[in-house]
């Protein structure tokens, strides 16, 4: 049921990737702003729902799930039907979805700009690691540029006139690699802004940022 969707997580990358499906599919949902390390993830109640104590945690009636790269996949497969959203038709489709998916969490967002975010930005907490840094950092920008002709051919998103779970993934990734100072190729720039000027994107991106919105 529609009407039990509640989503735990604000003020995060990761937290916005579901506020924007949950638009995009135009789902109401109960939202439970809490952050990370404010100690709100820590609390019984919410470890009972998440164990690994992150955030996003979305729950659909009795139903639970967390890692927003799943729960974005999981609306669209829910919920996506009869709405103008892209889902894969064939398993060839599902693939190459899953391909960007795949890349955008693992090549981008977990190898390379984790370990950005972690010793550049917040060294207080993980410390410094320059060398490091200065890897992930010509990876990432190695891999973006891989991407970015198959990027400049997007009418105007992955898989045609509609968006999908890879879109959603994809961009607010780049964003994630811009944020942390990764200059992206002008294919990849004109794709994310595109994409970003969509209406649900932009109720996500108020509603993450300010619980009242």
């Amino acid at each position: 049921m529609t009407d039990g969707i509640v989503l735990w997580g604000a003020i995060s990358l990761r937290a916005l990737r579901v506020h924007w499906a949950l638009q995009e599919l135009d789902l109401p949902y109960e939202f439970r702003p809490i952050q990370s390390r404010t100690g709100e993830t820590l609390t019984a109640e919410y470890t009972r729902l998440n164990p690994k104590q992150k955030i996003p945690c979305l729950q659909d009636g009795n139903f639970t799930l967390t890692e927003s790269p799943a729960i974005v996949n999981y609306l669209f497969n829910a919920y996506g039907a009869g709405r103008p959203v892209f889902l894969p038709e064939s398993a060839q489709e599902r693939a190459r979805s899953d391909e960007w998916s795949y890349f955008a969490m693992m090549e981008l967002d977990a190898h390379a700009l984790y370990l950005i975010r972690r010793h550049k930005f917040l060294p207080e907490i993980y410390g410094e690691a320059p060398v490091a840094v200065a890897s992930a950092e010509e990876y990432c920008l190695k891999q973006i540029n891989a991407i970015a002709p198959r990027v400049g051919l997007a009418e105007p998103y992955l898989f045609g006139d509609k968006i999908g779970a890879a879109d959603i993934l994809l961009a607010t990734t780049l964003h994630f690699a811009q944020r942390y100072e990764v200059t992206l190729p002008e294919t990849c720039q004109t794709y994310m802004d595109r994409a970003f000027a969509r209406p649900a994107y932009q109720a996500a991106k108020a509603r993450n940022e300010d619980p009242n919105a």
